[in-house]
């Protein structure tokens, strides 16, 4: 079994950022770890970032209404289905020291048409600024005269939008006014707040968990025994009953308190679908990005399975889950399966790719590679649009984490 650390307390920055009228309209995500001994890779540090100021505070939490701004490292671009929802909140920025290559407009391209608005440093616009027009939405200065009174005028035209970063007194206040900045970010205006997630690991009743996920495959689907092993983990006892008494389950408005009645109320498929995700998210903050790429793979694989008379499109959600359940529970594939009670055929379709379920899962790894080869069964434009339904159904699943 693959051993895990338990992670140190990590912090992150909330750093205002405020529009021309200098209202606080949105945040600027900054990270620091506080330990040193084991220094993870800049992938990792981002991923706890995001999971704390996105998963962990959540649209009702210090955010409140408010866009978050974040800088990405370059790794990120390549892998745009690891970036965090809803995009709509999202400003992604890039590091000032990001250099120009011929693979740079293509990546921004992507994440522009995934919703994601686009800031780039003015020092990386400067190298390539024909092309950049076309692949971005803010351009970030550090310095007033960092551009010239021509290309401001070119980025107003082509509806660029300014930021001034790294505000530290009036007078650089009135000289970005000047210019006429849309946002303002520095210590002239306002300190961030620092917020410190606990340690974090495998915490909580993890026998309990693994019970729990045996029995939401267990034949009999016995609610009580779920009832039973729900009451010792709370975070899961609570989003039961906000899911229960949502307008989407509780359609005739009558609230419910009891977590038993809350447990017949969802049903076997929707309680299997909401504690799987609510359990393994609970595993440590990296896992939300994981989570989200077999969740994704999840209900692709259940989209394509529907209509198709060989297959049972919730083992179809099964497979694709149970395909990437080794690196959410950093087990073991083989020691995993063995505590679990699934299917031969769904075990077979995960270790061989056998079966008609091995099929569904290869067809959804090969779109998840672009591979370019044909497909003979399924046509290219459905798989897009299962990828894009399984893209929404997991973007509204973990909105609830």
């Amino acid at each position: 079994m693959l051993k895990s650390k338990d992670l140190a307390p990590f912090t992150i920055a909330l750093h205002p950022v405020h529009d021309a009228e200098l209202h606080h309209i949105a945040d600027r995500l900054f990270q620091r770890e506080t330990y040193s001994d084991h220094a993870e890779d800049l992938m990792s540090a981002t991923a706890r970032a995001l999971a704390s100021a996105v998963y962990e505070l959540g649209d009702s939490g210090l955010l409140g209404d408010r866009m978050l701004f974040l800088d990405l490292p370059r790794e990120w671009l390549d892998r745009p289905e690891l970036l965090p929802t809803p995009a709509s909140r999202l400003i992604l920025g890039l590091a000032a020291d990001t250099p120009f290559d011929g693979e740079l407009p293509t990546q921004l391209g992507t994440i522009r048409e995934r919703g994601y608005r686009v800031i780039v440093p003015a020092s990386l616009f400067k190298q390539a600024p024909s092309v950049m027009l076309e692949h971005c939405d803010i351009i970030r200065l550090v310095s007033p005269t960092e551009l010239d009174i021509a290309t401001l005028q070119q980025l107003q035209n082509h509806g660029i939008q300014l930021l001034a970063d790294q505000l530290a007194s009036p007078e650089a206040l009135e000289s970005y006014r000047a210019l006429g900045c849309d946002y303002y970010n520095g210590s002239y205006l306002a300190q961030p707040s620092y917020f410190a997630s606990p340690a974090r690991g495998r915490h909580g009743n993890r026998a309990a968990q693994m019970r729990l996920i045996r029995t939401l495959y267990e034949e009999d689907g016995n609610l009580d025994r779920m009832h039973e092993l729900v009451v010792q983990i709370p975070h899961l006892h609570v989003a039961i009953l906000r899911r229960a008494n949502s307008s989407h389950f509780n359609r005739g408005g009558t609230q419910i308190v009891d977590l038993q009645r809350a447990v017949q109320r969802l049903g076997l498929l929707e309680l299997r679908r909401l504690i799987l995700t609510l359990t393994l998210a609970s595993l440590q903050p990296s896992s939300h990005i994981v989570l989200r790429m077999a969740l994704i793979r999840a209900f692709m694989c259940r989209n394509l399975a529907v209509g198709n008379p060989a297959i049972d499109a919730e083992d179809a959600f099964s497979t694709g889950l149970f395909s990437m359940m080794d690196a959410l529970m950093e087990e073991d594939r083989d020691t995993l399966f063995e505590q679990l009670p699934l299917s031969q055929a769904i075990i077979a379709a995960v270790k061989q790719h056998s079966g008609p379920l091995g099929a569904v899962l290869a067809q959804c790894q090969n779109h998840e590679q672009q591979v370019d080869a044909a497909i003979e069964t399924i046509p290219g434009d459905r798989l897009h649009t299962c990828y894009m339904q399984a893209l929404a159904s997991t973007t509204a699943l973990m909105d609830k984490l």
